[in-house]
């Protein structure tokens, strides 16, 4: 394992807990050892990087310049001992994932493939439910990682963005009522629609973008409604109704020229999707996982 350098590292740990007693506690050194090291540093600053107020102990603004670097320093020797161990195959164990119903059907598919075909080693356990329950499920340690569709205002959790979706008007390849690439959104109100059972976060969030465009929910014209987005487009491929779907969840169709995408005009619904966990460290192998979802869509996306 490649290390970074030990002045960095304490510099570090002093920075987050703001007292040199802790900081040495959570390196097993000594207090002084810890002043030692901050000291050395500030001679090579040339300036200082703590403000000490009798017992208080606060970072100047060299500090915090110095605290950016060293974050990126040492994501940098996170990233490079990992690659190191994914090359000579050492990671092991196994990692628990929650996914909300559209991630878990056709995303985290995509990264599973890639992930055991790099690191064969590491096992991958997979629930699926909303975001709600993704949260009691890290809470209460079922899972160790949650991959979901929208935030909540849970303020013990810690979100962060990894893929942008798209939610668009959707139909079958042929259907007589979606000749024209797009319409405008009055024309909502002559077409028959399939649609998720209410209390889906999709819904809402469709809900409020037609607002917006000045068509009510209870406009739309319902004939259908169904529990899952693989029954809805089975429905669509047999009928001349609509839908409104995530982007990610019709590629095969769109590919295979199935299903087409018809444009409102002034409607976009653009939304992303995020890794949730508790607040505080997170486990190696779950960000090893996270790390690589975001490096494998990162690299589709500049194709």
């Amino acid at each position: 394992m490649i290390s970074i350098d030990f002045k960095i590292a304490t510099f570090l740990a002093a920075a987050r807990y703001l007292n040199f007693t802790k900081a040495g506690q959570s390196l097993n050194i000594s207090q002084p050892a810890v002043s030692k090291n901050i000291h050395e540093l500030e001679l090579q600053a040339g300036r200082n990087l703590f403000e000490r107020t009798g017992n208080r102990l606060a970072l100047t603004e060299a500090g915090h310049i110095l605290l950016t670097h060293a974050q990126q320093l040492s994501s940098v020797y996170e990233q490079l001992n990992e690659g190191l161990e994914i090359l000579e195959g050492r990671l092991a164990g196994e990692i628990r994932l929650g996914a909300s119903t559209t991630l878990s059907h056709y995303v985290v598919p995509q990264i599973l493939v890639d992930f055991h075909a790099t690191l064969p080693n590491i096992k991958i356990k997979t629930l699926h439910g909303n975001s709600r329950q993704i949260e009691e499920w890290l809470l209460d340690k079922t899972i160790d990682l949650g991959i979901v569709e929208g935030l909540t205002d849970n303020v013990s959790m810690k979100y962060e963005s990894f893929l942008e979706d798209e939610i668009v008007l959707v139909a079958r390849s042929g259907n007589p009522k979606a000749k024209e690439p797009s319409i405008r959104p009055e024309s909502l109100r002559g077409f028959e629609f399939v649609l998720r059972e209410q209390g889906s976060g999709t819904n809402e969030v469709i809900r409020k973008e037609l607002v917006r465009i000045g068509i009510e929910w209870h406009e739309l014209n319902v004939k259908v409604v169904l529990a899952s987005t693989e029954s809805i487009k089975s429905f669509l491929a047999r009928t001349d109704c609509f839908s409104f779907l995530s982007i990610h969840a019709i590629t095969r169709e769109l590919l295979a020229g199935e299903l087409q995408i018809i444009e409102i005009d002034n409607f976009e619904i653009i939304r992303d999707f995020y890794f949730v966990r508790p607040q505080g460290v997170i486990g190696r192998l779950p960000e090893t996982f996270r790390r690589f979802a975001v490096r494998q869509f990162s690299k589709k996306e500049s194709r």
